[in-house]
Order: structure tokens, then C-alpha cells, then sequence
């Protein structure tokens, strides 16, 4: 690392985690790159500059030294690493057995507490049913009320099982945490519900919450499946302008769950960009043809024969009647267009809930 540099112009995201084992064996992962070892720094850093070349610019990075201290970088396309200033190292949180035990503690303490307010506040009418007093915080507890959801849809009341459904999953949560298997899977039945009710934009945003929560935790097998979900659903809006809007949502989660060797990211661009390529022809209206008026001579009813007969016969010329005006379409030639800019990706959730 051969410089000093400032960070402002680098944005915040993506972050690449370089991880030193004692054997000097370094851990490179990360959004556009596979979890992988390699022998060396420079074979790790190699492949963290490979993913910047693909966004175009420098990307954030944080080396992870055996004896805890945490340096942040900058990694260039061409490969060139810088240390941020921050003035020194930052030394790496201590991961204590008995802390973490603890902690673990302290959040099923959290967890039960909610649950009992939960409980206290009881269900209203119509609302999604809270769990009973004593029941134990899994999907089991919620099971009533997504039935009633499922239902809904199976008898086509979209509307209904979208607002149950909403309902239930602020409602879970709120008592389990919005990164809680159980929660999520309730916030997947609402994707479902928002999408055939009408609003496939809400609900591709609602299954890459999913799907980048379960990639938080870990579950790249219920990240990927989440994320098809969304992916099939985006690309069968027909709509161009609606599409490129829902695109945002997609492109980002892909980012960060690319699927197998990247081709589900290399897909989802390939789709943005032919939607970008589609054209969007500028109607114009139809024009109406201007008929040419007969002229008429004012001492005889004989009109415009009688008027080209004596200009013949005086040898003058006769005008010609005017010519139809028609106002074709515009071209249809596509209007450039502007890539959406992408969001920001969501922080890492696992500490939600």
C-alpha cells in the first residue's frame, strides 16, 4: 500500500473484506466476486481491482490483520491500493466466546419481551391474529393468519390479502425483528400478495428485502431463490418505463447475489439493456387533407368550368387549385434514454433482528 488518500470521492459501497490468516493465506469477498482463498495479497487484491474494472471506478476495502488491527483501502481498477487516512489502524473488535454468548443472551431476552407486549395488545378484529400467550416464537404462531392471506388469494381478494399481509408483517417484524427467518418468510407472502394485487414495483422491492436479508444471514440458497422470484417477476412487465423504475431494485440485489459464476447478473443487465434500447415512437396526430374549394364566378352558377373556360379562351393561365397539405407522423426514430441511477445497497441487516 504505497499511498496515503483521501476517501470523499470513493463511494461508501460496494466494501470488499481481505481477511490475513496466520499463514498468510488472505480471504478476498465481497458484491460482483466470489467468497474465495488466496496465497497471496496481491492474488486477493487482483481480484478485488477485477471488480472495480467492472464498475469503473476505485472501490473501498478492509484488510484484516491476524492480530486484529483493521486497515481501510482504496483499490483501483489498475490495481493500485492506498491507505485511507485515518490517521492509524483500527483495532478489530474482540469476538470473546463468552461475550458472544451473552449478546445471545441479551437478544432472546429483547425478543420475549416483545413478544409479551405483543401478546398484551392482543389482536383486533380483521387484523392479522397475534400469537397466544406462551407460544412459542416460530412460524407455527403466525400460521392462522397466513392461511387467511393465502386464502385471500386463492379466492382472488388481492386487495385483502395485500392489507392482511402488510398487517402481519409489520406485526412479526415488530415481536421477532424484520431479519427473523420467520419474518421474512411472512415478508415474502407479501411481495406476493403486493404483486397480484397490482403493484409488481412494490413487490420486487419487497422480495429483494428478502432476498438480500437472507443473503445477510448467510442462506445463499434462500437469498437465490428469493431473488428469481423477483427477477421472473420484473421481467414480465411489459410496460418499458415501469420496468426500467423496477430495474433499480433488481440490478442492486444481483449485485450483491449474482448467482452462479455471475450469469444471473450478466442476465439482469442484459435485460436493463435491452430495455434501454427499446424505442418509444412520438405520435403525432393525423392530418387532415386540405380539399381545394371550387371557385365559383360570381354572374354565373356554371363555377370554376365556366372561370377556366374563358381563361383559356383568353389565353391566360388558370391557377391550379391548391395542393393537399398532409402532416405526416414525426420520425419514430427512439428518444435516448437515460439509465435510472441505481440505490444505494442496504446496509448489512443482520444485526436487525
Amino acid at each position: 500500500m504505497s499511498t496515503m488518500r483521501e476517501s470523499a470521492d470513493v463511494p461508501a459501497w460496494p466494501v470488499y473484506a481481505l481477511t490475513v490468516h496466520d499463514d498468510g493465506r488472505v480471504l478476498a469477498s465481497g458484491p460482483l466476486i466470489e467468497t474465495s482463498g488466496h496465497p497471496t495479497r496481491a492474488a486477493a487484491i487482483e481480484v478485488v481491482a477485477g471488480a472495480a474494472g467492472r464498475l469503473g471506478r476505485s472501490v473501498r476495502a478492509t484488510a484484516s490483520e491476524p492480530d486484529g488491527a483493521v486497515w481501510p483501502l482504496i483499490v483501483s481498477p489498475d490495481g493500485e491500493v492506498s491507505e485511507v487516512k485515518t490517521g492509524r489502524p483500527r483495532a478489530a473488535a474482540p469476538k470473546k466466546r463468552q461475550e458472544k454468548r451473552a449478546e445471545k443472551r441479551r437478544e432472546k431476552r429483547q425478543e420475549k419481551d416483545r413478544g409479551r407486549r405483543a401478546a398484551k395488545g392482543g389482536a383486533k378484529e380483521g387484523s392479522a391474529a397475534a400469537p397466544r400467550p406462551g407460544a412459542p416464537e416460530g412460524g407455527e404462531a403466525y400460521a392462522e393468519s397466513l392461511a387467511q392471506v393465502t386464502g385471500h388469494l386463492d379466492a382472488g381478494r388481492t386487495d385483502e390479502a395485500r392489507a392482511l399481509a402488510t398487517q402481519l408483517d409489520t406485526q412479526v417484524a415488530g415481536v421477532l425483528g424484520v431479519s427473523h427467518p420467520v419474518a421474512l418468510g411472512v415478508r415474502e407472502v407479501r411481495a406476493r400478495a403486493t404483486a397480484e394485487a397490482g403493484d409488481p414495483v412494490a413487490g420486487i422491492q419487497l422480495y429483494r428485502d428478502v432476498a438480500e436479508r437472507w443473503h445477510y444471514r448467510g442462506d445463499a440458497e434462500q437469498a437465490e431463490a428469493v431473488a428469481g422470484r423477483a427477477e421472473k417477476l420484473w421481467t414480465g412487465i411489459t410496460d418499458v418505463e415501469r420496468a426500467l423504475s423496477a430495474g433499480v431494485a433488481v440490478v442492486r440485489m444481483r449485485n450483491q447475489i449474482p448467482g452462479e459464476g455471475g450469469a444471473a447478473l450478466a442476465s439482469v443487465l442484459a435485460h436493463r439493456e435491452r430495455l434501454l434500447r427499446t424505442p418509444v415512437a412520438e405520435a403525432a396526430p393525423e392530418a387532415t387533407p386540405v380539399a381545394a374549394k371550387p371557385v365559383t364566378d360570381p354572374g354565373t352558377a356554371k363555377g370554376t368550368e365556366a372561370v377556366a373556360g374563358r381563361g383559356a379562351a383568353a389565353g391566360a393561365e388558370v391557377p391550379e387549385p391548391p395542393v393537399a397539405v398532409s402532416s405526416a407522423p414525426r420520425s419514430s426514430r427512439p428518444r435516448p434514454r437515460t439509465a435510472p441511477s441505481w440505490e444505494r445497497p442496504a446496509v448489512n441487516a443482520r444485526k436487525a433482528g
